[in-house]
């Protein structure tokens, strides 16, 4: 047998050996909205990339910056290659654990830039923490003896069609990934040769162009605004 799955982009990929240029975002939000949140054992229909959209509005209402945002929006994205396994066994899978926990590095390496600081990984972990408790009230009638955390944001676990939670998916990734790559381009642009400024410049452009085409309802603003700034380095 291969050692290695086909992605939805028809790339084939070892998850036991992950090659970052093969990670596309395409293929994770395609992926994570056709899988479904409590390995099935739910109400209705309710995927994993509903829950990571969640998380990231979530951290957006608590006043994260873009790169939380992002890692939220990202947590789960190693299921797209490994699958979703359910917490309590997962606890008995230490090898699985250890894989699951080198591909999401490469993964946030590749998106991010580096891997999340022992803080993120605190904050990521209790807004996880938090949605998982409403994911059971609502999707399992599953009781808890914890106090019900506080959200930001509104709860929708009506039915949604794959095909909308994966454009939402896009449209969110790619309007903070061009807030996070800006980010870190504004912090090294003294530094930078026109060159690769100018290869970073296309890439932001392409990000907010691309959340605009989606809809993101700041990413017409975002890209207007972006190109109106580096206009000579997108000449």
């Amino acid at each position: 047998m291969s050692d290695y799955i086909t992605t939805y982009g028809g790339l084939h990929f070892d998850p036991q050996s992950p090659e970052p240029e093969k990670i596309q975002i395409t293929d994770i939000a395609h992926a994570l909205s056709l899988i479904c949140r409590g390995n099935g054992h739910v109400k209705t229909f309710f995927s994993v990339g509903q829950h990571c959209i969640n998380c990231a509005c979530e951290a957006e209402a608590r006043g994260y910056g873009n790169r939380l945002i992002l890692a939220c929006l990202l947590h789960d994205a190693s299921e797209c290659y490994m699958s979703d396994v359910p917490r309590p066994f997962k606890k008995t899978l230490p090898e699985y654990r250890k894989q699951e926990e080198h591909l999401l590095d490469v993964i946030y390496q590749w998106f991010l830039g580096s891997t999340l600081s022992d803080e993120e990984q605190m904050l990521l972990k209790k807004i996880d923490d938090d949605l998982l408790y409403y994911d059971l009230k609502e999707l399992l009638n599953e009781p808890s003896e914890r106090e019900a955390p506080k959200l930001h944001i509104s709860l929708n676990y009506e039915f949604c069609p794959f095909e909308d939670v994966e454009r939402r998916y896009l449209q969110l990734y790619y309007y903070y990934q061009g807030n996070v790559s800006l980010e870190m381009l504004s912090g090294k642009m003294k530094i930078l040769s026109r060159h690769v400024i100018r290869k970073q410049a296309r890439f932001i452009a392409d990000c907010y162009r691309k959340a605009e085409e989606l809809g993101h309802p700041e990413g017409m603003r975002k890209h207007a605004a972006f190109e109106e700034k580096f206009a000579e380095f997108l000449a």
